[in-house]
């Protein structure tokens, strides 16, 4: 197959007269490769990216690759790839942009992919708001507004929002809700807001409180005790002793955060100190979230079957780690500098609009922070390499007992959720190399009519696989029996896919001790022994999709639950009810309100919204203090 050379400049793809070659005539043909700066793709026969690099003079590069001695890595690319496409830029920058972008938007087989590249929660402190609030994001933006972070975890970031939220009584209500309030809410009542809406605290008083945020979370939390015990004894001074107990209250917690939090730099500077780890082919990096000289978490990676030189690995995982919308830190901490540092380095400072460092310490405080996040990385290797060793042995299994064309690395799963085909749910849950990964789940609100499995099954399988074309499972297993088997299998040779993606259902033995697996086109199904661990895996597969697929479908139940509440009341419709749920966040909150507070729901009158605050208060219990 010939390979169309195709030329660029900058971003913008200009097609010249192509110039055919096969990758095998490359080494003769070297000349007609132009000795400039660019991006090269190597594509397979379907036209799929196999690998991505750049190169700042693209003929000596690729020349390279057709030298006698070349890595195994390298021959066996060659003799994937078919086809050769160039595209020149007008510097080394743009050529590293435009190779951090190909290699996230195709995740090319040859290339070391991150595939956990997701953006961690961060905190925006709103500050361009006449009154603040802190909230949750997964992506910095240039408005104006204060990020801190990243945290690790959602779990971690949600607990930190929890107790600033204790000490630091900021508003958390959205802008719509706070313009609309006519009197303090339930976080009022329980201290965890000032109620600016209503004006029970100035603007001067609201944003000394926010400058403590700030502070607090830039590290100087010491300066905030001064400056809170300096407030305690100026209220108890003026006998304000109620205020005097609430800024005790809030000194006493910070003290105790104080006590548990781990200082590891004296300075103030923020971090993101990188550990890798390498052996027998396998690799491990470790990123430790240093802010404000505190440690506040890691984040780890592994790449199997990975031999990259520690500056190549560096490099590329560095291009892939750091991407528009992540907050990136003053020092980037490594144990060798990467290919490129200078210009990887000029390229981190576009995006964090403030110059950013990378550094290999050899002595200093800073090597020890290096050493932890070494030390955590072999760790991290240590124990990804038992498991994927386990896995092995696992996705062998599955291929000699499933009959597989070769060891599966992606499976999926499918389940459907519904009591008498009420709010029908389908979820899919997919595993790689035998984990979990939650970022392909998915959920389906079907349209099926009536309580039928089979259409249900089917309706699943065409809206995952009718617009696939890569992102395909190496084996699918459905939850049931020979006849969802046969559903699946009808739908998948209707997409064309049935030699793309291998096939099993799983169903429970009937005595309820025992599975039975079943296979296309044959009669019985397999049994296997109880402890066989493709089995094991098979089951946990299942149940994970169960399990997903059940708490999806209780949430939607409870909701809609909710929402009929409200549907009994005269006069109160779809869009009534939905903006009515909107604004106040649950029934109870509904029926916690004033007739006066409900009325300002667009769309309500006085009349609805007394008929609303009737029905609830009766509903819930709930009477005026001058009811009888």
């Amino acid at each position: 197959m010939k390979a169309v050379l195709t030329v660029a400049t900058s971003l913008i793809v200009q097609r010249q007269q192509p110039l055919s070659l096969k990758v095998e005539d490359i080494p003769g043909s070297l000349e007609e490769i132009p000795s400039k700066t660019g991006v090269y793709i190597f594509r397979n026969v379907r036209g799929e990216p196999l690998y991505v690099g750049k190169a700042k003079n693209l003929r000596r590069r690729l020349g390279a690759y057709f030298q006698a001695e070349v890595s195994l890595k390298i021959r066996n690319l060659l003799q994937r790839a078919t086809t050769l496409e160039i595209i020149l830029t007008r510097n080394e920058k743009e050529a590293l942009i435009l190779e951090a972008r190909l290699i996230k938007r195709y995740r090319p087989r040859y290339n070391v992919v991150l595939r956990d590249d997701k953006n961690y929660p961060l905190l925006r402190l709103t500050i361009r708001e006449k009154f603040p609030r802190l909230q949750i994001v997964r992506r910095r933006k240039k408005d104006g507004n204060l990020y801190f972070g990243p945290y690790p975890s959602a779990k971690s970031v949600r607990e930190t929002l929890r107790f600033l939220g204790s000490i630091f009584p900021l508003r958390r209500c959205s802008n719509a809700e706070f313009s609309r309030r006519l009197r303090p809410c339930l976080e009022y009542q329980i201290g965890r807001c000032r109620a600016p809406c209503v004006g029970l605290i100035g603007e001067d008083e609201y944003r000394t409180l926010v400058d403590q945020v700030i502070h607090f979370l830039r590290g100087q939390r010491r300066a905030v005790l001064e400056r809170l015990r300096q407030e305690m004894f100026d209220a108890a001074e003026k006998l304000e002793f109620e205020r005097a107990a609430f800024l005790r209250d809030r000194i006493q917690a910070i003290e105790r955060t104080l006590e548990s939090q781990t200082i590891i730099c004296p300075d103030e500077i923020n971090r993101d100190v990188i550990g890798l780890a390498q052996e027998d082919g396998w690799t491990a990096i470790v990123v430790v979230f240093v802010r404000a000289g505190e440690l506040v978490g890691q984040k780890g990676f592994h790449f199997p079957r990975t031999k990259e030189d520690p500056p190549e690995l560096l490099a590329s995982f560095i291009k892939q780690f750091y991407d528009e919308g992540k907050v990136i830190p003053e020092e980037v901490i490594l144990p060798v500098l990467p290919n490129d540092a200078e210009l990887l380095s000029q390229w981190l400072k576009e995006m964090a609009g403030y110059q950013v460092r990378l550094l290999s310490p050899q002595r200093g405080p800073r090597i020890e922070i290096l050493r932890l996040a070494q030390t955590n990385a072999i760790e991290l290797l240590k124990r990804k390499k038992l498991r994927e060793e386990a896995w092995e042995n696992i996705a062998q299994e599955l291929a000699g007992r499933l009959r597989l064309p070769h060891p599966p690395r992606r499976v999926e799963c499918i389940d459907i959720s519904n009591i008498q085909a009420e709010a029908p749910i389908g979820s899919l849950v997919s595993f790689f190399d035998g984990e979990p990964d939650k970022s392909s789940y998915r959920h389906y609100h079907l349209r099926s009519p009536g309580p039928n499995d089979y259409a249900m099954m089917a309706e699943v399988l065409e809206r995952r696989f009718k617009k696939a074309k890569n992102d395909l499972p190496d084996l699918l297993v459905v939850d049931g029996g020979k006849g969802q088997l046969n559903v699946a299998l009808t739908v998948l040779k209707e997409l064309g896919l049935e030699d793309q993606i291998a096939l099993c259902a799983l169903a429970k033995e009937r005595d309820g001790e025992g599975e039975k697996i079943y296979l296309p086109y044959r009669k019985n199904p397999l049994l296997l022994p109880k402890h066989n661990p493709a089995l094991l895996f098979l089951m946990k597969v299942r149940d994970e999709a169960h399990r997903f697929g059940v708490n999806f479908h209780r949430r939607v139940r409870n909701k809609k639950a909710l929402s009929s509440l409200l549907e009994e009341i005269p006069g109160i419709g779809p869009r009534r009810r939905a903006r009515l749920l909107e604004h106040f966040g649950s029934l109870e909150a509904i029926a916690q309100a004033d007739p006066a507070e409900i009325a300002k729901v667009p769309g309500m009158t006085r009349t609805l919204a007394e008929r609303v605050d009737e029905y609830l208060k009766a509903r819930y219990g709930l009477r005026d203090e001058n009811s009888p």
